[in-house]
């Protein structure tokens, strides 16, 4: 039998010509043809080279191949649809297939990665220290990738019924925006040359994100607030009260719900593989898996930075103090009085009442003052009824009792002055405020006391004694412990950019880091500059955020605008980028740890579809459905406790040797009862600028876990005070018998009152916590918005045959 490799020996010489140009092409062209340009090269080549053989003994090969390579493109083209030809999106708009799809998102990426290298460029040395990242340029709606997709392609539709169109100045001037015009001609060209695309398709990406941007601006619906919305925003925030309540567990039923069989789990798993938990309401089933992300970080902590300060000396104290005195330190005293001016006393009051008579009382009987005073009440008596003339045969000459009339005047101004202070002094008035009985004596032997008391000299500047000077160690301290951790960390962030270029963008000839590499530099800087190094494993944003361990989940970004809007959390920046943006530096800092920190992702997974044999979605599984069929059982016990507690029966009284599941043998309830809380509130975490808009959030309640929005609809709205209701947490774990007490206000009065004070509020200040309020309207209308449109397009997904891909740098 003849061997196979008998037609190559030959024909060798002349089979080896098109084997090399094959291998040519294959090392040099095939690497940079994409998986949709492969079939038709693949074909015209396999096709071309059969029929150039088979042409060549009758001296007609190269006519042969033609019609091959003709051919062969043919057959290629027609293979075309079968690469990702599965439907991952069904619409009366359009279906996206899987090839589709993904190119709307590499698109999406291109577009956005091009936006943060564009802005990089445009900023001075000393500007990309601090950048700034123009997140109001990224493309995107809020939403999942998938979602975000979808809302992208019904958009772009939506523009082209109104023959929305963007042209290439639009594009421009979108790019200059963002850049403040400092793009330069020569920047834009290596941006492009080193994302390997040309101007043309550069522009041509642009126009689809923008025109679908666009699209979504002019017709989404704008929110207009009525004042009874916000009157509900202040009640929200003001209305207060307390809540006696008994915790019912739904795990605690668990026990009563027997295994879920393999015919549940497989219907279960069908149902929720493409749900994310949460997706259908609070506490709702579901297994897609969230986005994760992996992080390495530094950090400069404030207690070990502090550790590295030189001591505060005193020459540095005083020298604060001599500089500072007159800003910090200064007294200010009471202002003078002007000259001549005493400290004020309580005015003169009058004499007692009596008639306006020429002579006092006591002048109209001149022999009463020799005689005993047998009857002391007769005098006021007669003296406080008008005078009637009398016929006196031998009247006293009006010369006599002058003299007497004016000391008497005189001590009668002597006593009420005295009288006047002394009442000042809260003691008891005399019932008879009458003249002393020896006038003459009185006025030569008075010496009245002085009203004025001149204080000690103020010292002009508070003496800096021991205590000052630990207030100024203190602040001294702190003000250096700062600023070398702010120094720290912007030399690391400069560090973390240098590094970042090499990864991304090597320059030519230059070997790329690889993720290992990177990770033992930014371990070697850390440990030379005495910061700390630490990286994360895969993590969800709600993991995250739940970690005591790492404290990316409670840090936000550095403001440099004291006036810009409430800075945006790790979280928002880790998640909220394109999956690809890796090994892009950002800085953060936590004021529960007081660190400052600068980080990166290193790996980016997209919201990917389970696969039901993984033993970690099995767990998922039984445990989910286990949950669902207990709430009822939790559901029902709390129903039966508020019969027993309704009435004006005690909480505690009532419930008195019950069970959490009513079994003699479970653990026995108790009451608790909870501060006072509002339905609302805002932040009180320390933001790092004092000027930014305050952040509205759920009131924490400590004797329940989660109280979700809808707890807080339940307790306010649907239940008076006094009254006794049900309620679950929001993730649907707690079953909760509450009773509410102390609102206030509670009676139509006080909320009147109430409404009176909202009137007088200033709704749109800029530190109103009613705007984030309103703004959170607006963001929940473009949600339900876009549910609608969906709903309107009759859009059906099948993302489940999509996996989400791991980026990773290399």
């Amino acid at each position: 039998m003849a061997s196979p490799l008998e037609l190559f020996r030959k024909k060798q010489k002349v089979l080896m010509v098109p084997l090399t140009i094959l291998a040519l092409f294959a090392f040099i062209v095939m690497d940079q043809l994409t998986p949709a340009q492969f079939p038709p090269i693949a074909g015209m080549l396999f096709f071309g080279f059969v029929f150039w053989y088979l042409g060549r003994d009758r001296g007609k090969g190269i006519h042969f191949a033609a019609v091959g390579v003709i051919i062969g493109f043919f057959v290629g083209y027609l293979y075309i649809p079968r690469v990702g030809a599965e439907t991952v999106v069904k619409s009366t708009a359009g279906d996206i297939d899987q090839r589709q799809y993904q190119e709307m998102v590499h698109n999406r990426n291109v577009a956005n990665q091009f936006i943060m290298r564009s802005y990089m460029a445009s900023l001075t040395e000393e500007e990309q220290q601090r950048p700034q990242p123009p997140r109001g340029a990224m493309f995107g709606f809020g939403r999942e990738m998938e979602d975000d997709i979808i809302l992208e392609f019904l958009f772009r539709k939506e523009a082209e019924k109104m023959n929305l169109v963007v042209s290439d100045d639009a594009i421009s001037n979108y790019i200059s925006r963002y850049t403040n015009n400092k793009l330069s001609r020569k920047a834009f060209q290596k941006i492009c040359k080193e994302m390997g695309m040309t101007e043309g398709q550069l522009y041509d990406i642009f126009r689809d994100q923008l025109q679908a941007r666009l699209a979504f601006q002019m017709l989404r619906p704008e929110v207009s607030l009525t004042p009874d919305q916000y009157w509900n925003f202040y009640k929200k925030f003001n209305v207060r009260q307390e809540l006696e309540l008994v915790a019912l567990p739904v795990k605690d039923f668990e026990e009563e719900v027997p295994a879920p069989t393999a015919t549940e789990k497989k219907a279960f798993f069908e149902t929720y593989k493409a749900v994310f938990p949460g997706e259908k309401g609070p506490g709702t089933p579901g297994l897609r898996q969230p986005q994760k992300v992996q992080v390495e970080y530094l950090m400069a902590d404030y207690v070990d930075t502090e550790k590295q300060v030189p001591p505060v000396t005193d020459k540095e104290i005083a020298a604060f103090y001599e500089d500072n005195k007159e800003r910090l330190y200064k007294n200010n005293p009471i202002p003078d009085l002007p000259a001549g001016s005493t400290v004020p006393t309580a005015p003169e009051l009058p004499a007692p009442a009596g008639p306006k008579t020429e002579q006092p009382a006591e002048a109209a009987k001149p022999g009463a003052a020799e005689k005993p005073a047998d009857k002391p009440a007769a005098a006021p008596t007669k003296a406080e009824t008008p005078a009637k003339p009398k016929a006196d045969p031998k009247p006293e000459p009006a010369t006599k009792p002058e003299p007497k009339t004016e000391k008497k005047e005189e001590s009668s101004a002597l006593a009420t002055e005295s009288t006047t202070f002394v009442s000042l002094l809260d003691e008891k008035p005399a019932e008879t405020p009458i003249v002393a009985p020896k006038p003459g004596a009185e006025a030569e032997g008075a010496k009245p006391e002085p009203t004025t008391t001149t204080p000690p000299p103020l010292e002009p500047y508070r003496p800096l004694n021991d205590d000052l000077k630990s207030e100024i160690r203190d602040q001294l301290l702190r003000e250096s412990t700062l600023k070398l951790m702010k120094d720290k960390i912007s030399e690391a962030v400069m560090f973390m950019n240098e590094l970042s270029d090499k990864i991304t963008n090597p320059e030519e000839g230059a070997t790329r880091p690889t993720p290992e590499e990177a990770t033992k530099a930014l371990k070697e800087y850390a440990a030379k500059h005495q910061l700390i190094y630490n990286i994360t494993p895969m993590m969800s944003a709600q993991e995250m955020s739940e970690s005591e361990k790492y404290p990316l989940g409670t840090a936000k970004e550095p403001t440099i605008n004291q006036f810009a809007a409430q800075p945006r959390t790790a979280i928002e920046q880790l998640f909220e980028t394109p999956v690809n943006l890796t090994y892009m530096p950002y800085e953060a800092e936590d004021s529960f740890s007081s660190g400052l920190l600068c980080y990166w992702k290193i790996k980016h997974v997209d919201a990917t579809i389970p696969k039901f044999d993984d033993p970690e979605i099995d767990q998922q599984i039984t445990a989910q459905l286990k949950l669902e069929k207990a709430r009822p059982l939790a559901q029902k016990r709390a129903e039966e406790l508020k019969k027993l507690i309704s009435g004006d029966k005690e909480m505690a009284a009532a419930i008195e040797g019950q069970t959490i599941t009513g079994k003699k043998e479970g653990t026995e309830l108790s009451t608790t009862t909870t501060e006072s809380f509002s339905w609302m509130r805002t932040s009180t975490a320390n933001a790092s600028n004092p000027f930014s808009m305050p952040r509205p959030e759920l009131s924490s309640i400590s004797a329940v876990e989660g109280a979700g929005n809808e707890f807080m609809e339940q307790v306010f709205d649907n239940l008076d005070d006094g009254e006794v209701g049900v309620v679950m947490n929001s993730e649907k774990s707690v079953c909760y018998v509450v009773k509410v007490i102390n609102r206030i206000p509670s009676t139509p009065g006080g909320l009147t009152a109430m409404y009176q004070e909202f009137l007088k509020e200033d709704m749109f200040f800029f530190f109103s916590p009613y705007l984030p309020m309103a703004q959170m309207e607006q963001q929940q209308t473009n949600f339900e918005w876009s549910q609608e449109l969906e709903a309107k397009y009759q859009v059906e997904k099948y993302f489940e045959q999509v996996e989400g891909p791991e980026v990773v740098a290399q």
